[in-house]
């Protein structure tokens, strides 16, 4: 079916999922400029449905991949609590990644230690460009 011929859930979708392609092959800013008419859509027609805390923590992710911080904090922070509530944890990756990255530390903490709350020792597999030590100090297990 033409994109133009359907669903706005349905589109919002197929710009996710061409954001998630484009990002597996590194393609940064348009992955980033994919999830953002994801989230566009999403934001004027799909408040009211699960999808949209989805696309907003995909975008949030994007954003942060092209060092975007505030603009990927925006968007995550509208994803918390609905991913807390479905044990999803890529919104608190996107704000400890922001946090982190702009040298707000101390704000970064509090997400990583959620994360780690949640999933345990599967956080240093989520955060492989920070060393496990750093890692370990964050979460203030040492």
């Amino acid at each position: 079916m033409e994109f133009h011929h359907k669903a706005w859930k349905e589109k919002a979708l197929d710009l996710a999922n061409q954001g998630i392609s484009l990002g597996v092959i590194n393609e940064k800013l348009a992955s980033a400029f994919a999830w953002a008419a994801a989230a566009e859509l999403a934001k004027a027609h799909l408040r009211d449905d699960e999808i949209y805390f989805w696309i907003l923590g995909g975008y949030g992710a994007a954003l942060v991949n092209c060092q975007r911080y505030h603009e990927a904090i925006e968007a995550a922070k509208e994803a918390l609590d609905w991913e807390a509530k479905h044990d999803q944890i890529l919104s608190r990756m996107t704000m400890a990644r922001a946090l982190y990255n702009m040298g707000a530390i101390d704000g970064a903490k509090t997400y990583f230690q959620q994360i780690y709350a949640m999933k345990s020792e599967d956080i240093y597999q989520a955060f492989p460009e920070i060393d496990r030590q750093t890692l370990t100090d964050l979460i203030e297990l040492s």
